[in-house]
């Protein structure tokens, strides 16, 4: 049976002997025209790449149908950084679900990185097409977060998502924890408000947000690169141990 990563084209993952996965495949490769089959091969190749790190992210009855890359960058870190600093800088997969925006840091090869994030379809509020060629969200908190460098075959798709989500968003319930863009915990993927120290689910301990923080002030976008990088061991602490831990 086929499935995602015995696959050598993504033509295979199109018939009727494929493995159940997360993924609605007639939509994420649907092709018509050269580019546009263009565009199904690198999404074939980058979805490769991040599978076994999304399914881990994904929930239960959770669904893929849109994939693309690109850069996410506020208007400040564009302004003084430039559009081709902060692409290099913030490069991700996004990743359309029927639940969310999924974005994970990938390098130049698509390789999944470190940082991951959220946005809830209800967190966003507006969203506009710029005549340099990017999306401009606008979220119920206020924050504005542009998408640049999207593959120009699939911006047309991408503002279309994005129109439907605010559409949708309008008529679903809005929490506090649901108006912007949320970092994820690198280890086990919940929600980590703020910059604690480590993570409040699994305990991973986080690197000092102190230093996030100085760095984006002398290179906007930089301390994005180290805010949600932890150091991959649970912090110590006083608290007692069970009966029978090492």
């Amino acid at each position: 049976m086929i499935n995602l990563q015995n696959a050598r084209r993504y033509e295979d993952l199109l018939g009727a002997d494929v493995e159940p996965a997360p993924y609605e495949f007639a939509l994420l490769f649907k092709a018509d025209g050269w580019l546009a089959r263009r565009r199904a091969k690198d999404r074939f190749k980058m979805i490769q790449a991040i599978d076994p790190k999304l399914r881990q992210m994904l929930g239960r009855g959770e669904r893929v149908f849109f994939v693309t890359s690109g850069s996410t960058s506020s208007a400040s870190e564009q302004f003084f950084a430039g559009t081709a600093v902060t692409q290099a800088l913030n490069r991700r997969a996004l990743v359309f679900t029927t639940d969310r925006v999924l974005l994970l840091q990938i390098d130049s090869k698509k390789q999944p990185r470190e940082l991951v994030s959220q946005i809830s379809y209800a967190g966003i509020v507006e969203v506009k097409a710029t005549w340099s060629g990017y999306c401009r969200l606008t979220l119920r908190n206020g924050e504005k977060l542009n998408f640049v460098g999207v593959p120009k075959a699939d911006r047309k798709k991408l503002a279309e998502l994005l129109a439907d989500v605010v559409k949708q968003g309008a008529a679903l319930p809005v929490s506090g924890g649901m108006q912007a863009l949320e970092h994820l915990c690198p280890r086990c993927f919940a929600a980590v408000p703020g910059h604690p120290l480590a993570c409040p689910v699994c305990q991973v301990g986080f690197k000092p947000a102190r230093i996030a923080a100085l760095r984006s002030l002398l290179f906007p976008g930089l301390g994005d690169l180290i805010l949600g990088t932890v150091e991959l061991r649970p912090l110590r602490c006083s608290a007692p141990r069970s009966p029978g831990s090492d």
